[in-house]
């Protein structure tokens, strides 16, 4: 849908939204009378066309994000260039208590820069004679009042069909606006000064353009006090300039209007309505347009009273600032002289004071009711169970809302039950990432680990082959001469078993070497398809006659349906056998050991656990090491030649312990895949492969 530019000439004084400010609680949307503000992807804009001017959003918003083009900049340029200019105040004026005295009041709009300082008050008493006038005429149709602009730009824009229902009588701004023009030269400026944001659209509306120049509010006024530096507390009491008012001062209390016309409408009472507050504004007009409302004479004011405007002082409650302009009305009243009053009115007699309104009519095509519920449905609201009516997009219902995504106002996304649970979809995709990472994290870190330790192992290794060399040579010989040294004593001799103990010291030195050289040479895998069941049961056959296993318990359990394997049967052998006596030595004759063969399918898991103490953590990290162990007597290249048997059948050997509970060895080797098994991965692969 697309939404035509705002008549600038109609509308100068534009709301803008700061979408860094902007927290997105649509709590503007919520109270805005004429659906004037759309949410966008890339934030929310005011629909100037459609704006009212309430300024219940600017006024409304918690974050100050919300902003209003006023005449202040204007206004400096008439003091800038000497301009003689009017300070007409509205009636409301007297709320503004941090303004000091009234008088005083006048005292420091003069210091900064006016020239004279009116009370707008007079016009009321111009336009309540004529309305006295049209009251007393036969009416055939109920007569809104047109002192309230918020309300006759919402007839123009949203009821047009109730315009002829407006009087045609212009404000009370417009009224005294005209006297001014009247009584000074064409060259005077005149500034009203307000708490209603809507008088700014007023003034430019073609049928009443001239009479007032520019309109700023009591914020601006008071920001201009302070940058004047002016305290108001020290100020003399200046008295006002221009026509006196009289009962026109109390006009921002609702009712005042007609309070202001006269006592002499008692038989009329009943088709008299006074009504204020936006939401029973709005929907009076609507029962109005309807047919369901009837009277004679109808004074609606969209905010409850001036005392209530956008940029009204709000130190004091609504009834309190009622009083405080009810008290004023009457002070000055005792102060007057009713006679010299009604000579000013008879003075302005011929002011024309009429005004016309045109068509601005801002409604939006309906949607069908297809249209309708197909957002519903997208957006998880379709009635009558899921509509929730929770207005946290700014609507009253999910039907609104709707009927809003389809004229283009506000986009499914901005629906907060809806986007909790997409962000629950989101956070549930995120959870499982978020594991998967986990999972690849710890697989990286132990391929980072097992990278580590090949390398490691390889170093070693190239180290050990050099080591055993030289080794070697010099122990065959002393090897040699010791036997020959133990041949030459006699069976008695002491120094026989010195000789004895240098040859089997040079034995174990020979183990050790032997050991160097098994380690450090990578022994060509003699492959042959094997059953790891039976190669276990061949390694227990030859422990458990053994005295270290005397106190142990074996637990064995097979997979039944256990595949067969390529291995080298020697290497394995060594691998288990090493492995299983460790775990013995570790119980220290005593215990349970516990031997798991499970199958996949692509790959077997032995799991060889004991009963023991456990590896401390700061073992643990050098369980694989070459040369690092905790017997007396070991050599410490066990485990790690174990480690290199398995990582050269492209298996892996990982350790899980817990101190006092014991520790278990997970072997995983690699099944023989079979050849559909080979078939069916080369055709997964080409089904993968996109070009």
């Amino acid at each position: 849908m697309t939404i035509t530019q705002p008549d600038k000439r109609l509308n100068p004084y534009d709301i803008d939204v700061n979408n860094r400010k902007c927290r997105r609680c649509s709590y503007c949307v919520q109270i805005c009378p004429a659906n004037a503000i759309k949410v966008g992807r890339d934030g929310f804009q005011v629909i100037q066309e459609r704006c009212v001017l309430c300024g219940g959003c600017i006024r409304a918003c918690p974050q100050g994000a919300l902003t209003y083009h006023g005449g202040l900049s204007k206004v400096k340029q008439f003091f800038v260039e000497g301009k003689k200019t009017i300070a007409v105040l509205d009636p409301s004026f007297p709320v503004e208590t941090d303004f000091g005295k009234p008088r005083q009041f006048v005292s420091a709009l003069k210091q900064i820069g006016f020239d004279e300082v009116w009370e707008g008050a007079f016009g009321a008493e111009l336009v309540s004679q004529v309305y006295f006038k049209m009251l007393h005429e036969e009416a055939v149709r109920p007569l809104i009042s047109s002192f309230c602009p918020v309300i006759f730009f919402y007839i123009q824009k949203y009821y047009p069909q109730l315009i002829p229902n407006l009087a045609p009588v212009v404000s009370p701004m417009i009224a005294i606006g005209r006297v001014a023009r009247e009584l000074k030269s064409p060259d005077w400026k005149v500034v009203y000064l307000t708490s209603c944001l809507a008088r700014m659209g007023e003034i430019v509306a073609p049928e009443v353009a001239g009479a007032i120049d520019e309109v700023i509010t009591f914020v601006d006024v008071r920001n201009l006090l302070i940058e004047a530096g002016i305290d108001k507390a020290s100020l003399p009491e200046t008295e006002f300039d221009g026509p006196r008012p009289y009962q026109g001062r109390i006009i921002p209390v609702i009712g005042g209007l007609y309070r202001n016309i006269g006592p002499s409408f008692d038989v009329l009472i009943d088709e008299i309505s006074v009504i204020g507050g936006p939401r029973r504004t709005t929907s009076s007009l609507k029962q109005l347009a309807e047919g369901y409302m009837e009277g004679k004479f109808l004074d609606f004011v969209y905010c409850y009273g001036c005392v209530d405007g956008p940029f009204a002082q709000r130190d004091h409650s609504i009834l309190a600032r009622r009083q405080i302009v009810a008290q004023y009305t009457k002070s000055e009243m005792a102060k007057q002289d009713v006679v010299s009053v009604m000579a000013d009115l008879d003075r302005f007699k011929n002011i024309d004071l009429g005004r016309s309104f045109q068509n601005m009519e801002q409604r939006l095509p309906s949607p069908t009711e297809e249209e309708i519920r197909a957002v519903l449905k997208r957006i998880g609201k379709l009635p009558p169970n899921r509509n929730l009516d929770c207005r946290a997009c700014g609507y009253p219902t999910c039907r609104d809302k709707a009927i809003a995504v389809v004229q283009g106002l506000s986009p499914e996304e901005h629906c907060l039950p809806h986007l909790l649970g997409e962000s629950k979809k989101i956070y549930q995709q995120l959870e499982k990432s978020h594991r998967e990472l986990q999972i690849s994290h710890q697989e990286l870190e132990q391929a980072q680990a097992q990278l580590i330790r090949t390398e490691k192992l390889a170093s070693i290794g190239q180290l050990a082959a050099g080591v055993a060399h030289e080794i070697n040579n010099p122990l065959g010989t002393i090897t040699i001469y010791a036997h020959l040294l133990q041949k030459s004593l006699e069976s008695d001799d002491p120094r026989r078993e010195d000789v004895d103990l240098i040859i089997s010291e040079a034995a174990r030195a020979k183990d050790i070497v032997q050991g160097l050289l098994s380690f450090a040479r990578e022994k060509k895998l003699k492959a042959t398809e094997i059953k790891v069941s039976d190669i276990l049961e061949e390694v227990l056959s030859l422990v458990i006659n053994q005295p270290l296993f005397r106190n142990i318990k074996i637990e064995k359990s097979f997979d039944p349906g256990l595949q067969t394997i390529v291995a080298d049967e020697a290497q394995l052998k060594q691998v288990f056998l090493n492995i299983i006596m460790n775990a013995a030595q570790a119980m220290e004759g005593g215990g349970k050991l516990l031997i798991n063969v499970s199958s996949g399918k692509k790959h077997i898991k032995i799991r060889i656990q004991d009963t023991g103490p456990g590896i401390p953590p700061e073992v643990m990290r050098h369980v694989f090491d070459p040369f690092f162990t905790t017997k007396e007597k070991g050599t410490g290249l066990g485990l790690a030649i174990s480690y290199g048997i398995i990582e050269r059948h492209q298996g892996k050997v990982d350790v899980e312990t817990e101190l006092g509970k014991g520790t278990t060895f997970v072997i995983t080797l690699p099944v023989k895949a079979s050849e559909d098994q080979v078939l069916d991965e080369i055709k997964a692969k080409i089904h993968g492969f996109k070009i």
